[in-house]
């Protein structure tokens, strides 16, 4: 017998698709039979299949052992597959959310993801909410990119994050390591940044043109040493390769970067998502923590 909680995120959805996204992977034609057979019970009497669950109701499904199992193998599949959250990886907890600090050299997704998937249903933290929604990162970073990802474990804490991302109400800030000297020491640089599906590699364009988007970013040389500056960067708007391309349009590449720069293959990308505000907290980075000292110019 398995047990579900209906939670705000799940209220007002007919009984067969709740099931059908809380036993995910099971066949339709499964949850149609348990319907039929009466072994589907809503707060403790047969639920049909179109009644309308509210929330605080719990649901009970018998005779779906053999998937409890399949689904507890799928997550060892993973786990084998995508690995776990390493020592370090997580900058701050709470019911909602997770703030993550995710390696060079691992995707975003699916890799990430999944580490941070397997970690949340392990510990066994907001289980109601994992066989309802799956836990997801609220945005990403590019493969070569360390950083702060911020992570969500509800419904509600999703959409809520992604839309404060969209009013630009998440201040995101980076570090990273330059060729030259830019000046002014500190400014705002805008440009029309427009992508090649083909090439998968970004333009910058200094006016608008169709398909290209605006990216803005704020900037500031924290050191110049021999050539090469250690910038601090917080980005306006969120594109894609957006701080590499407007720093190599102008002759500062990212050091590392191969794509935009002069980076060979196997060296490091010298740059970082150091701090993220959200709701008036601030998480980052300690200054003693590997990317500082990478970036030392």
């Amino acid at each position: 017998m398995k047990e579900y909680a209906v939670t705000k995120d799940s209220a007002g959805q007919r009984a067969d698709r709740f099931l059908s996204r809380a036993a995910p992977g099971l066949p339709p034609s499964a949850i149609q039979k348990a319907f039929r057979k009466k072994d589907v019970k809503r707060n403790g009497r047969p639920c049909r299949a179109d009644e309308r669950l509210a929330e605080g109701d719990v649901v009970r499904v018998y005779a779906l052992d053999a998937h409890a199992h399949a689904q507890r193998k799928d997550e060892r599949v993973k786990m084998k597959e995508y690995g776990t959250l390493g020592v370090g990886s997580i900058v701050y907890e709470d019911e909602r959310m997770l703030v993550l600090h995710k390696p060079p050299g691992v995707p975003s997704q699916p890799d990430f993801e999944e580490m941070a998937r397997a970690y949340v249903r392990n510990c066994q933290l907001s289980i109601v909410n994992c066989q309802l929604f799956t836990p997801s990162l609220c945005h990403r970073l590019d493969r070569n990119t360390e950083g702060l990802l911020l992570f969500a474990k509800t419904g509600e804490a999703l959409r809520d994050i992604t839309e404060k991302i969209r009013r630009r109400e998440v201040v995101k800030t980076y570090r990273c390591a330059v060729e030259g000297v830019p000046s002014p020491a500190k400014g705002e640089w805008r440009d029309y940044l427009w992508k090649d599906a083909v090439e998968k590699r970004v333009y910058a364009r200094k006016s608008p043109s169709p398909g290209a988007k605006e990216a803005v970013l704020r900037y500031a040389v924290l050191q110049s040493v021999g050539g090469k500056s250690l910038l601090e960067i917080e980005l306006v708007t969120g594109r894609t390769h957006q701080i590499r391309v407007q720093c190599a349009s102008r002759g500062f590449p990212v050091l590392g970067d191969g794509k935009y720069g002069k980076g060979r293959k196997g060296e490091p990308l010298a740059l970082c998502a150091v701090k993220i505000k959200l709701d008036g907290r601030v998480f980052e980075i300690g200054a003693g923590a590997p990317p500082f000292r990478q970036f030392s110019v």
